[in-house]
């Protein structure tokens, strides 16, 4: 507002104490106002530029909401933003689905029938068709290497239905020690209050590469998905080879895998891990919002290139179970009362006959020096008489 040559100085000081005053009643008890929220995923207009990933050089800084570097087996963190913060996984998600659902899918070729339901379901899809057998095992290369949705609907009604599926993950999550994981589906799709973290998605990532099976689908770069019969033609269709669309196998420098994600409310996802001369690293970018591939593998090449990196924080990898079986090696070891009641009345036992022997010695003591002190004393009164009587 602008007042000059129309405006005394009494007027503008008016005009400001009365903003001021204004300002203080807005904020109670004299509190500022809460800055604006952020949105949920980085600006789509932000840049991404690494910088140098070269020794010495700061961490590269993803366009994204959260992420994470830390090596996969100290678990010493190199480089984070937001690691705990919870945000949607988007296909990321998979992950934890495949380690939930092995556990009881654990017949490769065992075969399911696709529904019309996983054909509905919205996103990528490897293009199952109703009323036709697929085998589990191409059903878990479909949804952990081109992403599907439609095989991940179809694993989740294998295993029992989608709520088993959802149960399953979440005594898996319970299991990993998932601090900031909450499914809702398989797939990763938007649903509200599923989120997890880029400190849970190494977790994931992990346990997923110790388990033979799942290591070896992510790190195949190539499938031949079957064919199939169309239900309404009888057409016979020929399958077809469908890629891992992470890209990291045979592609990074060491890239032992993992998974990509993207949704339009979650942004992009990513999680990698390289292994290059005995170290083994892994990344996580949550909320991307351009290029989070490439910001997963930045952060991969500079801590790499780190020959004395600051270690930020120390992430765990412990599982419950291994957590439980820390606590109980190291608790004290369990007292039993009734030899503990048995041992203090057996000490005050001998403490009380010490003390009555104690008592015993004294009065002894004390009778044979009284019977001294009297026989010295009959003595030298017997000498007293005695020189008394002499002529």
């Amino acid at each position: 507002m602008d007042s000059r040559g129309r405006t005394t100085r009494t007027t503008l000081r008016a005009l400001l104490a009365g903003l001021l005053t204004a300002a203080v009643w807005a904020s109670p008890a004299g509190v500022p106002a809460p800055a604006q929220a952020q949105p949920a995923t980085a600006s789509a207009e932000a840049v991404y530029d690494p910088g140098p990933l070269t020794d010495g050089a700061p961490a590269p800084e993803p366009a994204a909401v959260s992420w994470i570097l830390a090596d996969m087996d100290t678990g010493e963190v190199l480089a984070a933003h937001a690691p705990d913060k919870e945000h949607a996984p988007a296909s990321t998600q998979k992950l934890l689905a495949g380690l939930a659902l092995v556990d009881v899918l654990d017949d490769p070729e065992a075969t399911h029938e696709a529904t019309y339901d996983d054909m509905l379901v919205d996103g990528t899809k490897v293009g199952l068709l109703q009323k036709n057998d697929y085998t589990i095992d191409d059903l878990f290369h479909a949804m952990l290497m081109s992403s599907a949705n439609d095989a991940a609907h179809a694993l989740a009604d294998a295993a029992g239905g989608q709520e088993e599926a959802v149960a399953l993950m979440e005594d898996k999550a319970a299991e990993l020690q998932l601090t900031g994981t909450h499914p809702r589906n398989t797939s990763g799709l938007d649903a509200d209050g599923q989120t997890t973290t880029v400190e849970d998605l190494l977790r994931v990532g992990r346990a997923v590469l110790e388990d033979e099976y799942l290591t070896d689908i992510v790190q195949t770069t190539e499938y031949d998905f079957p064919g199939a019969t169309n239900p309404d033609t009888d057409e016979k269709l020929p399958g077809y080879p469908i890629q891992n669309h992470t890209r990291i196998v045979g592609e990074v420098d060491g890239g032992l895998g993992l998974k990509n994600g993207h949704t339009n409310a979650a942004g992009g996802s990513f999680v990698a891990v390289a292994q290059r001369d005995g170290q083994r690293l892994g990344a996580a970018v949550l909320g991307g919002s351009t290029m989070t591939r490439d910001a997963a593998i930045d952060l991969l090449d500079w801590g790499f290139a780190q020959s004395s990196p600051q270690v930020l924080d120390t992430m765990s990898f412990q599982t419950a179970a291994e957590a439980a079986e820390t606590a109980e090696a190291t608790a004290p070891a369990p007292v039993d009362t009734a030899t503990a009641q048995a041992t203090l009345e057996a000490d005050a036992a001998v403490a009380a006959e010490g003390g009555v022997r104690t008592w015993a010695f004294v009065l002894l003591a004390a009778g044979l020096l009284l019977a001294g002190v009297t026989a010295v004393l009959t003595v030298r009164m017997v000498r007293s008489r005695r020189g008394s009587l002499a002529p």
